[in-house]
């Protein structure tokens, strides 16, 4: 999985298989050994945030393969986190919410939706764009 800094700017590529989740982790930990200045609560933050919407995509498209790009977006005010993949398209837009107590599944963006300022979805010619932003020096909710 590549990456490639530009400035505030990083983006790698999931393909799956054979790639995991795993190597979304990676990438964010090669991010981060630059960016001493992202705080280990934003970290956690951004790392949830991805590892959740690749597991999705992953999960979600069983039998066919899918590329996932990434892109972490990293200025003074914010960190943005956006995913484009070639999954199914959702059926309807999403509605983030926490599952009954006996589910073992479903709770991924309902978590989001705590942890960032922002979450967007669309559908558009590259595929499923996500797009998460959290404000810099804003305790997550919850």
């Amino acid at each position: 999985m590549p990456m490639t800094p530009s400035g505030t700017s990083y983006s790698a590529v999931v393909h799956s298989p054979p790639d995991t989740v795993d190597d979304a982790h990676d990438f964010l930990e090669r991010v981060w050994a630059e960016r001493a200045d992202v705080s280990v609560p934003e970290r956690m933050v951004m790392e949830t945030v991805l590892s959740e919407l690749v597991t999705n995509v992953i999960q979600n498209n069983p039998h066919r393969p899918v590329f996932c790009e990434v892109a972490l977006t990293i200025t003074a005010d914010e960190l943005r986190l956006e995913t484009t993949d070639t999954g199914e398209p959702l059926a309807g837009p999403p509605e983030p919410r926490m599952p009954g107590e006996e589910a073992e599944s479903g709770r991924g963006l309902a978590l989001i939706e705590l942890m960032v300022d922002e979450l967007t979805y669309r559908h558009d010619a590259a595929g499923n764009v996500w797009s998460a932003r959290k404000v810099r020096g804003r305790p997550q909710a919850g």
